[in-house]
């Protein structure tokens, strides 16, 4: 069925759909744009579900935007956060300051909010947050109706369903396809603000669905029972990660005009690994060959990122069960994330590479570039420059800038790893 659906798709000569992926920083949104995103997704200092986050001042979301359209690609601005009544002036004169920068869309959980964002910007191109719960095309034309352009579906829509939606639907629907799950419904969680006072849906989640939980009898307010037979507690919130890759050519055969990845806290290394997987996974779709070694190919480069358990979610699950890990809340990480190329081209005729974790001379590394296959290269020299003076050494520390001998010169946006001993 799969195969059939990306043979349909070559047939009918259908467009790709948009991949967007979340940017933290300047540096992330440049790796992200560099491996392959059609577009990025970022916040600025007020008004994003992301308050602990680095974020874009008033100047840096200018600069992120041009060069966003310099590269041909487009910058969506993130004001999903919900406003209360004393905050809605301070939301309009932010919407004036950042009115002329020319953002490609605006995503935002208020349609209420709708008509001061277009008091500014006329042609604003409405995004609705998956927040909202959307479910079906009569609420989907309920928002076109308010000015929406684009609105992201629910997590909890089934596949069938969401075809459907696509069908019956008069604007572009945009799904997630990858990344952290809320346990609560659409993200829409009060956990965090009863237990700690953060407000998650104002940006300032604690993440209390990962937190380990027992059960306490009243009358005996100092015994604890173990909700399993688990000796520290049970994960009874805590949700695995979504990833769709393996189901990546349905959506693409469903008609969705975007696919986003989340994550706008992410490292430059997550990003670009993670960018690298579905732009390889959607252009083998278009060449009509996302076949079973691809798809276990980009899986095992996909696992390479730090990660929780994988699920489907609920748009393909079997069982609620699939969602769940109830036994612990550990990232796994086989690889390490080991360096970024500092400079290109240096006068030694290779390029020099700034260490984020340590390795050593003899040790394996994998050195991944945009747009290229990974290629393993192993350490024969490395020679640490200082301001005034190279010395060679047996191995290179976090913040060491270095030069690796045979290596030659890679790309700019390289991101280096290598496999973990206990992997």
């Amino acid at each position: 069925m799969a195969m059939e659906y990306q043979y349909r798709f070559l047939e009918e000569n259908r467009k790709l759909p948009e991949l967007l992926v979340p940017a933290a920083d300047m540096t992330v949104l440049k790796y992200a744009l560099e491996y392959g995103a059609d577009a990025v997704y970022l916040g600025g200092r007020k008004f994003n579900l992301r308050s602990y986050g680095s974020n874009f001042s008033i100047r840096e979301l200018e600069e992120a935007v041009k060069y966003s359209h310099d590269r041909s690609k487009k910058a969506y601005l993130t004001l999903n956060s919900i406003i209360f009544e004393n905050e809605l002036d301070e939301f309009e004169e932010y919407v004036k300051s950042i009115k002329d920068i020319g953002f490609n869309g605006y995503i935002v959980s208020d349609p209420g909010l709708i008509p001061v964002i277009r008091k500014y910007i006329a042609d604003a191109n409405i995004h609705m947050s998956t927040q909202l719960s959307t479910t079906n095309h009569l609420t989907v034309d309920h928002y076109r109706k308010a000015g929406a352009r684009r609105i992201n579906i629910a997590r909890e829509i089934r596949y069938n369903d969401l075809r459907e939606l696509v069908k019956n639907s008069k604007i572009e629907i945009e799904v997630f396809i990858h990344g952290s799950l809320c346990i609560s419904y659409s993200g829409r969680c009060m956990l965090s603000k009863y237990m700690t006072n953060r407000d998650a849906n104002r940006g300032e989640c604690a993440h209390s669905c990962r937190w380990k939980y027992y059960l306490m009898e009243e009358q005996r307010p100092n015994l604890f029972y173990n909700i399993t037979q688990e000796t520290d507690g049970t994960y009874i919130y805590n949700s695995r990660d979504l990833c769709l890759l393996p189901k990546l050519d349905y959506l693409v055969e469903a008609g969705v005009s975007a696919l986003k990845i989340e994550g706008r806290m992410k490292t430059e290394s997550y990003v670009a690994q993670t960018v690298w997987v579905y732009r390889k996974a959607l252009d083998l779709i278009a060449e009509g060959k996302f076949n079973k070694e691809n798809k276990d190919f980009l899986m095992s480069e996909l696992i390479k990122c730090s990660h929780r358990d994988y699920t489907e979610g609920f748009m393909f699950l079997d069982s609620f069960e699939e969602l769940e890990n109830n036994e612990d809340v550990k990232i796994k990480q086989d690889f390490k994330f080991t360096g970024i190329c500092f400079k290109e081209f240096s006068e030694d005729g290779c390029s020099e590479i700034l260490v984020k974790n340590q390795f050593r001379k003899g040790e394996v590394l994998e050195i991944l570039e945009p747009g290229t296959m990974p290629r393993l290269f192993k350490v024969k020299k490395i020679k640490i420059k200082r301001k005034n003076y190279e010395f060679f050494t047996e191995e290179a520390n976090p913040n060491d800038i270095i030069l690796l001998e045979g290596l030659g010169n890679i790309n700019l946006f390289s991101i280096i790893r290598k496999r973990m001993q206990n992997a």
